[in-house]
């Protein structure tokens, strides 16, 4: 049974959210990751707009070293009737690497180690050959990226806008404090909203997390009844023995990731050759997991 308060369930409140958004912002676009949690928030907002008569765009960083299945997830999401436009971002970004301490960072589609890519860069892709972004550099990290969007796009767009993102508050004690946080700015007092910081300004950008109190079987459950699109890894994972609730998908580097680089090895042998190859240090891993 989803999670009920007040005589509601969080479907019912997901959808209210989605409704109050594209009731409130001129511009609004959502940051996906081709992961569960934001492909849901994405098809749910598809409806909401769709009855509305609204168009919203997706923002998706792609980090390069990705498995081909969420690629594959990511071109579906592309086919969603109320997409306006679709970012894919393919832009030469620093990433954490824990395998080592000789290169504490890596740059994912960096030119000079095109013969490492993990993949060839999308052809429908924003990258270093059509970058519309003036303040973009070489091996800026993804947290000064999403900021320096939002008051881009808010810019280019005008009007209010909103971003929704979709992080749930029982993944971990940072997402539970991004929403409860109580010296954040909300939007009429919405506590699932959080007005955006550029620099030492405000700007007219409001994040919004529409999906905050849902469960992994909440999620699971949304795609059932709606008959949903998701990424096919998720089976792959499961039917090698991960719970549904020991699933993640992000960069393989990372200091909580790299532990996962097993799995694209039992899931997607012919990425695993290339995701060891990639980054220095990785090699060794290829040997212990």
């Amino acid at each position: 049974m989803p999670k009920i308060y007040l005589e509601k369930n969080v479907l019912d409140a997901a959808f209210e959210r989605l409704e109050f958004i594209f009731d409130h912002f001129d511009n609004i676009y959502f940051s996906v990751s081709g992961g569960k949690d934001s492909s849901l928030m994405v098809q749910l907002a598809n409806m909401v707009a769709l009855k509305k008569h609204r168009t919203f765009d997706v923002l998706y960083i792609d980090f390069e070293a990705q498995y081909r299945l969420t690629i594959e997830h990511i071109y579906e999401l592309k086919q969603l009737s109320q997409i306006r436009d679709f970012y894919h971002i393919a832009l030469p970004m620093a990433l954490r690497n824990a395998v080592s301490i000789l290169q504490p960072k890596w740059i994912c589609w960096e030119e000079e180690s095109r013969d490492l890519w993990v993949r060839d860069l999308p052809a429908d892709s924003i990258n270093m050959t059509n970058c519309p972004f003036p303040w973009f550099r070489k091996g800026e990290e993804f947290e000064e990226f999403i900021i320096q969007f939002a008051a881009w796009y808010q810019k280019k767009w005008g009007g209010s806008v909103a971003c929704g993102v979709g992080i749930r508050s029982d993944e971990s004690l940072n997402r539970f404090r991004t929403i409860t946080f109580e010296g954040k700015i909300l939007y009429q007092n919405k506590h699932w909203t959080t007005k955006i910081k550029y620099g030492d300004q405000y700007i007219d950008v409001f994040n919004f997390y529409p999906i905050y109190d849902w469960r992994t079987e909440d999620i699971w459950g949304a795609v059932s009844k709606f008959d949903l699109k998701y990424n096919q890894v998720y089976e792959l994972m499961y039917k090698n023995g991960l719970s549904i609730h020991e699933q993640r998908l992000c960069q393989p580097y990372g200091d909580d990731q790299k532990n996962g680089l097993d799995q694209f090895k039992a899931l997607e042998y012919d990425t695993w050759s290339k995701v060891v190859n990639r980054v220095n240090r990785c090699k060794f891993w290829k040997y212990i997991l």
